[in-house]
């Protein structure tokens, strides 16, 4: 009497039917296409750097920078004349053929060349910590759809378990063992839990098309997500030591520096530009068919322009550029800081966070081999299965935590803390090596 009758299992079979098609509801055909290649973290960064819209969107956006920044530093084109004089008269056309040769007697033109290579600089740096910061997206988007599937994975159980319960006391019922309260009970739970997985099934289908759009595949293309388990967690390096590493490896900060220089030069340049470029005019003439020589200088007089208000602007984009490398120096002493005890913290807790999954389930058989048995209360019952899917949950939410303060630390670090971090950023080794 207290086992399981046959009968029950036919509910909990049409449970578990109902609970799969929901799983399946938003997912694809070319999904369960793709079930023999799940997509892990490393998998979805390669992707995003092969056909990503943010990794190309960085790419062309160095190209188009670099290309802005070598306008203002161009050298300028000779100019060749040719001119013909004396047209519908009776005198002998005049030609004239002449050259003119624009000359750098300040040194503007070199400064500006020089910025250029500054600039060129600043905005490569830029565009490292562009791709780093799309991948860090990625990587987001990616522990976002990992978690949603974890999650609707946990759900599907608790509706197959409620099921089954509300199956026992159903049988139950109708052998008048329960009250009609008890049976009530158990399926209101039943179809609460079903109720919950269409919401986490839609939620998961919207982080999957995230993450689809961000390493540039179609929904409908995008292979299963792999199970979400929690990262190594290597030891970090002294807190003393990783505001010195993330200063010398941070790409913002190099671009920070490059624009500086870049922004020292063109003040130079423009302290320089008081006097225009000159022009070095040399050529033919021919008058009265004679053919003559000419030679000339033009001189820009600085009367009216003595390039102040080019100079005033140098010199405010040179205290801006000042203000800005020493508040990203202050950012990202700031953010490593707060990353490594994050990091820490993290790493101090995985031990015990790591069996959540584990005893959740443990506690969830327990419970219901103990129901069954008649050895536990409905109301025990189902605190048991409540507390078995916030375990789980919190697992998967602790897993995905997990990755992101690593990943996080890593980007305030500016390195990788061992070759298995799918981020690509220099060894951590490398940069304590070149520290020294």
């Amino acid at each position: 009497m207290n086992g399981l009758p046959p009968r029950a299992t036919r509910p909990r079979m049409a449970l578990s039917a109902l609970a799969a098609t929901l799983t399946f509801a938003f997912v694809p055909a070319g999904l369960v296409r793709a079930q023999a290649a799940p997509l892990d973290l490393t998998g979805a960064l390669q992707a995003a750097r092969q056909h990503g819209p943010l990794r190309k969107l960085a790419d062309a956006r160095e190209v188009a920078n670099v290309g802005r920044v070598a306008e203002a530093g161009q050298w300028p084109n000779p100019t060749i004349e040719w001119r013909r004089e004396n047209l519908g008269s009776s005198l002998q056309p005049d030609i004239f053929t002449t050259a003119y040769i624009p000359l750098d007697l300040t040194g503007r033109r070199l400064a500006l060349k020089r910025a250029t290579g500054a600039g060129r600089q600043r905005v490569q740096a830029d565009a490292r910590a562009e791709r780093r910061e799309a991948e860090l997206e990625v990587a987001r988007a990616w522990l976002q759809a990992a978690t949603s599937d974890g999650a609707l994975a946990v759900a599907s159980r608790q509706v197959e378990a409620l099921g089954e319960i509300a199956g026992i006391d159903a049988t139950r019922l109708r052998e008048g063992l329960v009250s009609e309260a008890v049976g009530l009970r158990t399926q209101l739970e039943a179809d609460r839990a079903r109720v919950l997985l269409v919401t986490i099934t839609a939620e998961a289908a919207r982080a999957r098309v995230r993450l689809a759009r961000l390493i540039g595949l179609a929904p409908d293309a995008l292979p299963t997500m792999a199970p979400l388990a929690a990262p190594a967690m290597p030891a970090a390096p002294d807190s003393s030591a990783v505001v010195a590493i993330a200063l010398r490896s941070s790409p913002e900060l190099q671009a920070r520096e490059s624009a500086l220089l870049e922004a020292q030069r063109r003040y130079t340049a423009e302290q320089r530009g008081r006097i225009g470029d000159m022009q070095l005019q040399g050529g033919t003439k021919q008058t009265s068919g004679f053919m003559t020589g000419q030679i000339g200088l033009a001189l820009p007089l600085p009367l009216f322009n003595r390039n102040e208000a080019a100079r005033q602007r140098a010199r405010g984009d040179y205290a801006e550029a000042v203000a800005l490398r020493d508040d990203t120096r202050h950012q990202i002493a700031g953010s490593v800081a707060a990353a490594w005890r994050a990091y820490v913290a993290t790493r101090g807790a995985a031990q015990a966070a790591s069996t959540f999954d584990a005893r959740g389930q443990e506690v969830a058989r327990i419970a219901r081999v103990a129901y069954r048995e008649g050895h536990a209360t409905l109301t025990e019952l189902l605190d048991a299965e409540r507390a078995a899917t916030d375990a789980m949950n919190t697992h998967l939410r602790w897993a995905a935590d997990a990755w992101l303060a690593r990943l996080e630390f890593e980007r305030a670090l500016g390195a990788r803390l061992d070759a298995a971090s799918p981020l690509e950023l220099p060894m951590l080794s490398t940069l304590l090596t070149t520290g020294s």
